[in-house]
């Protein structure tokens, strides 16, 4: 609603372009805060990869 009320009236598509560029980066945001724990990385796992792993899948 701000958007449109201050940039959708008279630039349509910059109000889209800035709604979704801030969408992306919040969605980023959010990802990487809420996502990352606070063991990362964890000592169970060197080099991040796990032990049933399978070597033919990139990690």
């Amino acid at each position: 609603m701000v958007l449109h009320s201050t940039l959708g009236r008279r630039h349509r598509g910059t109000a889209l372009a800035a709604g979704l560029v801030f969408t992306l980066w919040f969605t980023w945001f959010l990802v990487t805060w809420l996502g990352m724990p606070d063991s990362y990385p964890s000592p169970l796992c060197p080099g991040n990869v796990p032990p049933w792993w399978p070597d033919f899948v990139p990690a």
